[in-house]
């Protein structure tokens, strides 16, 4: 449990607040290319973090991200015509470009010195793997983009999605900090019955460690897959919301090749864009079918099809018959138990056990950080040393003597193992952090 100012200090992410502060002195995603589909097309309305901004995709193509409102009068620059290399006002034609600069005030006499001195709010922006990203930080402090190894891939490799989760980043990224939840709330089949073969299904209680890295931390959850073995899945932390999720590994012999990234990028205090890279390093995916088993159906807000309005369309007779939840899409089920804990959950009354190790460590980091921050310091991961493309994401099948460490040291598709951990880091860490066995599911 948190104390509510604890709480408050993890969860307001608007401009003037600390965690706010903190997450904008990263790169982060604000939009697909596919909503700015041409040059001179139709902006975009974007926000992000408390800010409402326009994106727009200008005459030679490049992207810009304003702040919505006109500096004249304050009109949408959603509105706007996009021509010849920026916005102009449908107010009064007072025009912008991709960097914010006021070009041209027609209304104003010709004498007229305003344009000069005029500038509409504009971030930096990079458009990489099918993602338009923004930082919304102080330019002095700008960092270097990061360099994750899924973006480096080709097209027919990788796949962005995005929508709307309806709370706050901090409970949708702990939904992707959470071993245990998978084999039952992604059961695909009715409660009391598993599948022998499916070891996560057939042993629900797990070894749990955390160790601490530079960009924030790996997270192992550790199983017996028989009277020698042990299966291993590791899940990457990456400050100041990502995860990073390996091969499928719920079966001792799964080796499906494809995987899953995911951005929670705060859109205000209550909803969050969930982005997410669906990739695999060695071959084309199947986009078709991740549409389908994850419940990407979304609307032209990329809102889901199946939402909170209408009750995730939960079926009470598949319940019976074919699967856990009632819900269908891994998607749909993730957000359907975050966005039902209310728009930001009350940490002062929940009841963590063992089994909630990411999420407290999760939590435990980002206020060292945000603290840190408050200090004078620099948020994790920020160092261009930092080796974002030797992500550890892992599952691996191991004899039972070999330590999770070594038997998993990084993904095998990206580069050479990681730097050993910092010294000292763990020991930041409660004792019960750092190896916590459970007892109970």
């Amino acid at each position: 449990m948190l104390s509510t100012e604890d709480n408050r200090l993890l969860t307001q992410v608007g401009l003037g607040t600390p965690m706010g502060a903190l997450i904008r002195r990263y790169w982060m995603p604000a939009l697909l290319s596919e909503e700015l589909p041409a040059a001179d097309g139709p902006p975009a309305r974007v926000q992000i973090l408390g800010e409402r901004l326009v994106a727009f995709r200008d005459t030679e193509g490049r992207v810009g991200l304003l702040q919505e409102h006109c500096p004249h009068r304050s009109a949408s620059l959603a509105l706007a015509r996009n021509e010849d290399g920026g916005l102009r006002c449908i107010y009064h034609g007072w025009k912008y470009d991709a960097a914010g600069r006021c070009v041209d005030t027609p209304t104003e006499p010709a004498t007229s010195t305003l344009s000069g001195r005029v500038r509409a709010v504009a971030y930096p922006t990079r458009e990489v793997a099918g993602v338009v990203w923004a930082y919304l930080g102080p330019p002095e402090k700008r960092p270097v983009f990061p360099d994750f190894p899924w973006l480096k891939l080709p097209p027919a490799q990788y796949h962005a999605f995005k929508i709307l989760e309806e709370c706050n980043y901090a409970q949708a990224l702990e939904g992707g900090l959470d071993h245990t939840h998978a084999a039952i709330l992604h059961r695909p089949r009715p409660w009391g019955l598993i599948d022998p073969d499916r070891v996560v299904e057939r042993e629900l209680a797990a070894q749990q460690h955390i160790q601490p890295t530079r960009y924030g931390f790996r997270y192992a959850a550790v199983r017996p897959a028989g009277p020698e073995s042990q299966l291993i899945r590791i899940i990457n932390f990456v400050a100041p919301f990502w995860t990073t999720v390996p091969r499928d590994g719920y079966g001792a012999s799964d080796q499906a090749g494809d995987r899953i990234v995911n951005a929670w990028v705060p859109r205000d205090d209550v909803s969050t864009w969930h982005f997410q890279y669906y990739f695999d390093p060695g071959g084309p995916v199947n986009v078709p079918w991740r549409i389908r088993v994850g419940g990407h159906q979304v609307d032209a807000r990329y809102r889901k099809v199946r939402n909170l309005d209408n009750w995730y369309l939960q079926d009470r007779e598949a319940m019976k018959a074919q699967n856990m939840s009632g819900l269908e899409g891994v998607v749909t089920q993730d957000h359907a138990v975050n966005e039902t804990q209310g728009p930001i959950l009350d940490r002062a009354v929940e009841h963590l056990g063992p089994s909630d190790l990411g999420v407290i460590a999760m939590r435990r980091s980002m206020l060292d950080a945000v603290r840190a921050c408050m200090a004078g310091g620099d948020p994790p991961g920020l160092n261009p040393a930092v080796p974002y493309d030797q992500l550890a994401a892992a599952t691996a099948l191991a004899p039972a003597s070999v330590r999770w460490q070594d038997a998993a040291p990084l993904d095998p598709d990206f580069g050479p193992p990681l730097p050993a951990m910092r010294a000292g880091a763990a020991s930041r860490l409660p004792r019960r952090g750092r190896r916590v066995r459970h007892a109970d599911g």
